[in-house]
């Protein structure tokens, strides 16, 4: 790679979770790190970094001096001429389907390595199939999906899949996810990304929506021990004594672990499910009809415009409250099985999941490509677990995140264990 005028493009600096991004990496990059900002009007980006900079005015990175780079997301010249100029692109620019292709097309032909937060998994297949070959010649990284969809099930899986091999010199089958607790806000941008993702894929979509009901996207082998894992979405779980119901993230995250599983070769027919705990059957039927009636709502641009107009949900560019934010957490808890064994993991953040904790998982995943490469980073258009997986662990564990896994169930750290009720 030729000498770049700078190690990170935060590419949407205006947008509710890119405004942040640039905040994250002035307080938290290492001192000399070259930060640019990025997107397609300069004087709101202009705004974004006075405001920026009179909060935190002796940030470690200065706001003041981050160069500005203007481009639209659709013109392929504006995206060559932006990835030729920075070592990392990480991208809040979404829905990416619409505004992403470009930006990740110009990073592969310009060897710049690149990492977003969609969640849009068949996009990033999509990328995957047209342009991974021409990455791994060119020795790019293009990390999607550095989220909180789906960083926590994709690294999670991970670390199990490790401790599988070598702590039970055992292959990992199935991996059971749920949600015991979470409270966060939503942004308008997430709420344009959910639409566009309804719209485009709703038939690939609807297959998951429909495995994940009948339960058929768990394995349909007898697990360890008597444990059973072919369950449909609403169903008690003994081990955790608690009601479960569909979570709105388990189709993605299904998706994005299961392709990590066969990359990194898992076990056989490796396969994840997710649920959100409830507080009784009535609650985890609520809960399951709840999201598909959201889904039915904002499949049709008419409605979803109409909840934009009654301030239901937030337009493009709004979001939750600082405050608000800084009172979210998350706890997953996680059961594995491999061929006789079954053990436990345990994924918590103790800010908002959607926001405080995405810009942490995107933030060091371009700190990461910026400055952790060796040899186990795997060149390509790949989840987080497969391109840059245990750099990064290690990362987010620094930051404390936790990730832990043990043969017996474990309790959430951090502030989220004294929310979780």
């Amino acid at each position: 790679m030729t000498t770049r005028n700078y190690d990170i493009l935060v590419w949407g600096a205006t947008g509710f979770t890119g405004s942040r991004l640039v905040e994250y990496l002035a307080l938290n990059a290492p001192a000399g790190t070259r930060v640019a900002i990025g997107g397609r009007n300069r004087s709101k980006i202009e705004a974004v970094r006075a405001k920026l900079a009179a909060k935190h005015p002796m940030a470690p990175i200065s706001l003041e001096s981050m160069d500005i780079l203007i481009g639209d997301s659709q013109n392929a010249q504006d995206m060559h001429a932006i990835a030729s100029q920075t070592r990392v692109v990480a991208s809040t620019v979404g829905p990416y389907s619409i505004y992403g292709e470009q930006l990740v097309r110009a990073c592969v032909e310009e060897v710049t390595d690149y990492c977003d937060i969609t969640a849009e998994v068949p996009w990033v297949h999509d990328m995957n199939r047209e342009l991974n070959d021409q990455a791994v010649r060119n020795n790019v990284h293009i990390v999607s999906l550095c989220g909180f969809d789906c960083i926590p099930a994709d690294l999670g899986c991970l670390m199990l899949a490790q401790y599988s091999r070598e702590h039970i010199q055992q292959p990992l089958l199935h991996v059971k996810g749920s949600i015991v607790g979470i409270r966060g806000g939503v942004s308008g941008g997430t709420m344009a990304t959910l639409g566009n993702q309804l719209g485009i894929e709703a038939r690939r979509l609807w297959k998951g929506v429909k495995a994940q009901m009948s339960g058929s996207s768990t394995p349909q082998s007898q697990p360890p021990n008597g444990k059973e894992t072919n369950r449909a979405v609403v169903h008690y779980d003994q081990t955790l004594g608690r009601w479960q119901g569909f979570w709105v993230m388990s189709i993605i995250n299904s998706m994005a672990t299961k392709w990590a599983g066969r990359e990194l070769n898992y076990g056989p027919g490796f396969s994840y499910a997710e649920t959100m705990t409830a507080r009784n059957v009535f609650m985890a039927i609520a809960q399951t009809l709840g999201f598909v009636y959201l889904a039915a709502l904002m499949f049709f641009s008419a409605t979803r415009n109409l909840l934009c107009m009654l301030r239901a949900i937030p337009r493009p560019g709004e979001g939750p409250s600082d405050k608000f934010m800084k009172s979210g957490f998350f706890s997953l808890h996680l059961e594995a099985f491999s061929e006789t064994e079954v053990f436990y993991g345990k994924v918590s953040g103790s800010s908002d999941p959607g926001y405080s904790e995405t810009i942490k998982y995107l933030g060091e995943s371009a700190l990461c490509l910026a400055f952790d490469r060796d040899e186990s980073f795997r060149p390509g258009i790949y989840p987080p677990s497969v391109a840059i997986g245990n750099k990064l662990l290690d990362r987010l564990r620094n930051r404390g995140c936790q990730f832990d896994v043990a043969r017996k169930i474990i309790p959430a750290s951090h502030d989220s264990a004294k929310k979780v009720k």
